[in-house]
């Protein structure tokens, strides 16, 4: 559909994105400007939805990256305004926080984004009443491992309901 509103123009594509048809008639001269922040929005949208990466960050990386037009920064949506709307199409495409302690944990959160192994050890205690996760990479573990000095701290005030603990590890590596 054109991005002009009153437009009656439809264009449909197959999924390779070749056209099949236009179905009404094109009145009107195309807007560069808006043509350019649609297609940049389009793209910060596509990675807002695939990755984990501060909506802020995607936002300034592809903004630096699109060389965009003065007219084009001119009607962009500012971060503020596209944060809010992102997050709400994030929100939409993450998991519920589960009741209890059985359920399943997305194949998403099992891997780096790498796609190597993150879901380190998921085990049930006591006929399914209890449940430890722990996550930790190859990586993360090799830095543990090769650590002389290591942190531990526990908290029982973030933990979700169905949850009683979250226990922390972290390396003293790089003078951190």
């Amino acid at each position: 559909m054109c991005s002009e509103s009153e437009c009656g123009v439809y264009i449909h594509t197959n999924t390779t994105n070749e056209l099949i048809c236009i179905k009404g008639n094109h009145n009107h001269s195309t807007n560069h400007d808006q043509l350019e922040t649609k297609l940049l929005r389009n793209k910060m949208k596509e990675r807002i939805l695939s990755e984990t990466t501060s909506i802020t960050k995607i936002y300034d990386e592809e903004i630096a990256k699109a060389n965009l037009s003065k007219g084009a920064a001119a009607i962009l949506a500012t971060l503020t305004e596209y944060r809010s709307n992102m997050s709400k199409a994030r929100r939409k495409n993450t998991p519920l926080i589960p009741s209890g302690v059985v359920f399943d944990i997305p194949e998403f959160y099992e891997q780096t984004l790498s796609c190597q192994r993150f879901l380190f050890m998921d085990l049930f205690m006591k006929r399914g009443q209890h449940r430890i996760l722990v996550f930790s990479s190859d990586q993360q573990l090799q830095l543990l491992f090769d650590s002389e000095i290591i942190f531990m701290n526990s908290t029982f005030d973030i933990t979700s309901a169905n949850f009683k603990q979250v226990y922390l590890i972290h390396a003293h590596r790089f003078g951190q």
